[in-house]
């Protein structure tokens, strides 16, 4: 990783992929209401990044892939770029309890999740641990590209999800 961060930033990635994953607690502070997250999604919609924007008696979930940020979505983006060289943002969203996810999964890159708004539980199994944990706002998980994780919905939530291209 040649990336101009803080030691301790440097010291949690190096454990974190030898390990496959691991959690780095508040390694941001958002604190977006319900309507931030709202303005978000109506931003992204009006001006067409909505990757997924399930039906309200589907899933009630929407992602974004592509586009820019407002808030503190693109404060908490411009804070990952700065300490981490990121390239690519996304966000996960859901409005109910239970809602839909990708399931379990692994990723063809590392990712960085930050957890925006409300909590998500994640599952993670690596060669060298099988754990899972709660991210609250302000939390990151770290996922080595090939490590295998399950999203849980608890609720209402927004997390991004941070990436080098």
């Amino acid at each position: 990783m040649k990336r101009q961060v803080s030691p301790n930033f440097q010291e949690w990635y190096d454990k974190s992929r030898e390990w496959g994953f691991g959690v780095y607690r508040q390694i941001y502070r958002p604190n977006p209401t319900a309507l931030e997250v709202a303005e978000q999604y109506l931003y992204s919609k009006k001006r067409g990044f909505l990757t997924k924007d399930d039906a309200d008696n589907y899933n009630n979930r929407w992602l974004q892939f592509d586009g820019s940020y407002i808030g503190q979505f693109d404060e908490c983006y411009r804070f990952m770029s700065m300490r981490f060289g990121i390239q690519e943002a996304h966000i996960y969203a859901n409005w109910k309890m239970d809602g839909h996810s990708y399931g379990r999964h692994n990723d063809v890159m590392d990712v960085i999740l930050v957890q925006m708004w409300n909590k998500t539980a994640y599952c993670v199994e690596s060669d060298n641990q099988h754990t899972s944990f709660t991210l609250s706002p302000g939390d990151a998980l770290y996922i080595k590209a090939g490590v295998y994780h399950t999203p849980v919905i608890l609720g209402e939530r927004a997390t991004m999800s941070f990436s080098w291209k």
